[in-house]
């Protein structure tokens, strides 16, 4: 136990110090917009301005004016009005934001409150990991398990995003471990304790379905202590407990959403057989989202495959015996899942790592049982060889300001710096990408939103009402997807280009604006 906990402690203070290092990006701060009760996805015509909707503004506007979407009202948003924005806005279910939602009211809404909140989620489920090591291994599994999650890269990282995910490792090692406890004891009290874990993991990402639906097809294969008619009875109520929000799926689905068609299209057949194999490496990888190098990469899927071989000689009892086949349906439902729903619904949510993030847990457990059967210098071996491949990961991860590569910080300072009082920043984003320019921009600097997808500015009527009077224009383009942007081409045809300043994925044009034009 007090090995748990030093490794606890160390993964304390990982995340921590990330988590206070590093500013938020377009999705983390969609997460504190609904989760204060603002849509910010809706058609334009659909918004209604006193409960909170995403209103573009026509002309030029303080800071300020985006930022209180991002902030608590006086009084907070109810939880109707939050889930509302979920509806509105989100193809999530509305938990994960209630729950953001109470957490903000006490500890605010600064970055590192946001992030603070998924590192707790993180943290509470390594002690999941460890029940779950020592009820299907040992102490020596468990505690290897426990060391991976601390360390690994896409662990940390995702550790500190402020959306759902690490709440998902939680509740989807919850219900892998109330599962067991079904399996090993029955009773009245683990069943209602496994029918709300289920329900709450329903309601926190929509692809927790593929880890509840492992864990009951391995509790109806090896009921053990549980009657099958008490697995069917829990099941029935997890579906009626979740029933008045998945009622509204289809709806929610179906709405028009300013970034809802950006996983639109189904991925070709090669992409698609390979989807499910390469989900379940980025689970374990040192590359993704947060940087790292490919060819260092490869040592640590040598060092994986290696494990992987050595526990293939142990057997089958060793692979799946004593309830580790339910670890191996757990993974294989995360990264199968994706791949499952782009065929039911032609999209290319198995080509994004992230969707399958619910395996998390359950591939540390399996390097974890792969580590335990080697004798202790092997197996320190292996995981100094595994650390070091995830090095040049970990040193991205922790040297980057700017999460998921959008540095708003960064673009905020140079477009403000530029514009100043008499002039103007102009964002061509996303709403939120708005919002991210606005957190960090100066109170004094007037700024304008260009969100090509809302259909409602024109060229050149808006673009000269906005610069008339300007000395000076930063167009600032950043999380655009993909929308073009007829303005920048209007500013570049009738304005002075001083300077343009290439960011990742990000770009700032520096524009002076002849007096003719002013």
């Amino acid at each position: 136990m007090k090995a748990l906990l030093l490794v606890v402690a160390v993964a304390a203070l990982l995340r921590l110090g990330l988590a206070a290092r590093q500013d938020l990006w377009a999705d983390e701060l969609f997460s504190l917009a609904v989760a204060t009760g603002h849509s910010l996805e809706h058609p334009a015509a659909d918004a209604v301005p006193a409960l909170g909707d995403f209103v573009e503004p026509a002309l030029a506007v303080t800071p300020a004016t985006f930022r209180g979407y991002l902030e608590l009202e006086t009084p907070p948003a109810d939880a109707r009005r939050v889930a509302r924005a979920v509806l509105l806005s989100d193809t999530s279910p509305p938990l994960y934001y209630l729950m953001l939602a109470a957490w903000i009211r006490l500890a605010g809404t600064s970055d590192l409150a946001l992030h603070a909140c998924s590192v707790l989620w993180a943290l509470a489920t390594m002690p999941l990991l460890w029940l779950l090591g020592r009820r299907l291994g040992g102490p020596r599994e468990a505690l290897a398990a426990c060391i991976l999650f601390a360390v690994a890269p896409a662990s940390l990282y995702y550790s500190v995003e402020a959306r759902m995910y690490s709440m998902l490792w939680f509740f989807s090692a919850l219900t892998a471990w109330l599962t067991l406890r079904l399996h090993d004891r029955g009773g009245t009290r683990n069943v209602a304790l496994w029918t709300l874990a289920g329900a709450a993991g329903l309601l926190t990402h929509y692809f927790y379905v593929f880890v509840w639906a492992a864990c009951v097809l391995w509790l109806a294969l090896r009921p053990g202590r549980c009657p099958r008619r008490a697995l069917a009875a829990a099941v029935t109520l997890v579906l009626v407990l979740v029933a008045p929000w998945y009622r509204l799926l289809p709806e929610s689905l179906a709405r028009w959403r300013v970034t809802g068609h950006w996983l639109d299209g189904l991925p070709s057949t090669p992409k698609l057989l390979m989807a499910a194999p390469t989900l379940a490496w980025g689970l374990l990888s040192g590359r993704g989202a947060w940087g790292g190098v490919e060819w260092v990469d490869r040592i640590g899927a040598v060092v994986v495959l290696a494990l992987g071989l050595a526990l293939l000689r142990r057997g089958r009892e060793a692979i799946i015996g004593g309830g580790r086949d339910l670890i191996w349906l757990w993974v294989m439902g995360a990264c199968t899942g994706p791949v499952v729903f782009d065929l039911l619904r032609g999209t290319s949510t198995s080509l994004i790592g992230r969707y399958a993030l619910a395996g998390m847990p359950a591939g540390m457990l399996l390097l974890g049982f792969a580590l335990g059967r080697l004798r202790t210098g092997i197996a320190v071996g292996a995981m100094v060889l595994l650390a070091g491949a995830w090095s040049p990961g970990l040193r991205d991860l922790f040297a980057a300001r700017a999460r998921s590569w959008e540095p708003y910080r960064q673009a905020a300072a140079g477009a403000g710096a530029w514009a100043r009082p008499e002039g103007l920043v102009l964002v061509h984003s996303i709403p939120s990408g708005v919002l991210g320019i606005a957190r960090y921009l100066d109170d004094d600097v007037p700024m304008a939103a260009w969100v090509g997808q809302l259909g409602r500015r024109r060229v050149p009527g808006d673009v000269e009402s906005l610069v008339a009077g300007r000395e000076r224009v930063a167009l600032v383009r950043i999380h655009d997807v993909g929308e073009p942007a007829p303005e920048e081409e209007w500013l570049r045809a009738n304005a002075r280009v001083v300077r343009e300043q290439r960011l990742p994925h990000a770009s700032i044009v520096y524009f002076a604006v002849p007096p003719t034009r002013r």
